[in-house]
């Protein structure tokens, strides 16, 4: 429904300034006069999913119907190798609603993390950064990973704290929080101490807030564009370009999410192309021809 009623928007929009696209089961079509030609049917600009087999007003807004005309180049049957779902759209169409594509690669993943805490143990000798560690960010976190920290009333010095596998604290908590599916990370500072203002012995203060951001890094994996992935509710898919204007639905499970790219763990092969700009339409399309 969601997908529809963006379909519609950009209906309404391209009307405003006199052009008006209508989705139909073999391309998008310019609701021009086409003379000498014989209406495939009737549908409404602001109601797509409308068809009528003869002109005359819209049923539910009563505007005049527009009729739409099978592709010149493909005719009027789908493509004798198209699967169920999939969607062939002229080519004047796919450069008006800007169709683009990219190719599944094998690439590293690249993820930032926020990080939240505050500054314990701190002392002449240690200090560390404790942050709460969420489940979904676990996979991206790992022993050795280095980190740059900034506390707050210590605008111009940043700390490096790492994760060390065998400090002189645990890296972690071993038991997580039920509430919050949540456990702390500790990050030993390797420039003890944190020290604000200068108060004496007790200028080493503890609970002090800090934040970090954590840019993790991969091994190369199977990816896409995470732009290019589409949820009906019913798990993940993608479109994949076919060639000649032809555009193919394919389930697939996402691994790993990064900053700009999605793992792909099944459903596509390396080299094979899918949409990463212009999907909506194409699904609209795609559930608007099989009635969903």
């Amino acid at each position: 429904m969601k997908a529809k009623l963006i379909l519609f928007a950009v209906v309404v929009l391209l009307a405003g300034v006199g052009i008006v696209w209508i989705p139909t089961r073999h391309q998008f079509i310019a609701g021009t006069a086409n003379s000498g030609r014989k209406p495939l049917y009737y549908t409404c600009a602001m109601h797509p999913w409308v068809r009528e087999n003869a002109p005359g007003p819209c049923p539910v807004c009563g505007m005049n119907l527009t009729p739409i005309y099978a592709d010149e180049n493909s005719g009027a049957q789908m493509d004798s190798n198209a699967i169920a779902g999939e969607v062939t759209i002229g080519s004047e169409s796919i450069s008006a609603i800007n169709v683009q594509t990219a190719s599944v690669e094998r690439r590293p993943l690249r993820h930032t993390i926020h990080l939240s805490g505050q500054i314990a143990g701190n002392s002449r000798q240690a200090a560390w950064f404790e942050f709460t560690a969420y489940q979904r960010d676990l996979e991206w976190l790992k022993t050795g990973q280095a980190l740059e920290v900034i506390v707050a009333g210590i605008p111009d010095k940043v700390f490096t704290a790492q994760i060390k596998a065998h400090g002189t604290k645990p890296f972690a908590d071993e038991n997580f929080d039920m509430m919050t599916s949540s456990t702390t990370v500790r990050a030993e500072i390797s420039d003890p101490p944190v020290q604000i203002g200068d108060f004496g012995k007790y200028k080493y203060f503890n609970g002090l807030h800090a934040e970090a951001h954590l840019v993790a890094e991969t091994e190369p994996a199977l990816t896409i564009p995470r732009s290019a992935i589409i949820s009906r509710g019913f798990g993940a898919m993608v479109y994949v370009d076919k060639g000649r204007g032809h555009y193919a639905p394919r389930a697939i499970e996402p691994g790993r999410i990064g900053d700009e790219f999605a793992e792909v763990l099944n459903g596509l092969a390396e080299g094979d192309k899918v949409v990463t700009n212009g999907s909506v339409l194409i699904d609209s399309e795609a559930q608007i021809t099989s009635g969903e």
